[in-house]
């Protein structure tokens, strides 16, 4: 598995509860938001190959 960094954007109000929720678990803001983009990145993945119309969706072939 390959990382990537990236930048991301995100609203006041969304840092703000990334922030507090960081701090309730203990972790870099960091580390929670990189879980996050994770997850969103499997259930794309997931889609992906459930998908009727590839043509929806990025090909990796």
């Amino acid at each position: 598995m390959r990382k990537v960094q990236v930048w991301a954007e995100i609203s006041d109000q969304h840092y703000h509860a990334y922030e507090l929720e960081a701090q309730r678990r203990g972790v870099p803001l960091e580390e929670l938001v990189e879980q996050t983009v994770n997850c969103l990145l499997r259930e794309l993945e997931r889609e992906e190959n459930e998908c009727s119309d590839p043509d929806q969706f990025l090909s990796v072939s």
